[in-house]
């Protein structure tokens, strides 16, 4: 059971980090774009908008992830779903990544904690289920 809140906890905490993606500057986002090589972002209030929105959806999804931290054994079969929908997550954003051509480190900083937290949600959750 620990092991399944620990795991919980740290997804919902990289979840909550992009919250500050909701409140930077355009400044700040292109300083940080530029890190992972990405020359400019593009000048559209679609661009900010869906970058607003995306980082509003992952601190949410954070807050989730703490709330089932804090019970798991209480929510059901939330726990499972959500370290499988974790590994979908992973798994698009590495999929999606390759295809459209991205270079890998923009994206693996996303699809791989997706997949390994969300793999082992789901076999602690499935360990602590049968301990019970």
């Amino acid at each position: 059971m620990r092991a399944l809140k620990i795991c919980l906890w740290i997804t919902g905490i990289l979840c909550l980090v992009s919250v500050f993606g909701m409140f930077l500057p355009v400044s700040a986002l292109e300083s940080i774009a530029r890190c992972f090589g990405v020359e400019s972002l593009p000048d559209s209030p679609l661009v900010m908008y869906a970058v607003r929105l995306m980082s509003a959806t992952y601190a949410a999804v954070g807050v989730f992830f703490i709330i089932l931290a804090l019970r798991p054994m209480d929510y059901g079969v939330l726990v499972p779903f959500s370290g499988l929908a974790s590994v979908f997550v992973g798994l698009v954003c590495g999929i999606t990544g390759l295809a459209v051509g991205m270079p890998v480190l923009w994206f693996l900083g996303d699809s791989v904690p997706c997949v390994v937290l969300g793999v082992l949600v789901f076999v602690f959750w499935r360990q602590a289920k049968t301990n019970n």
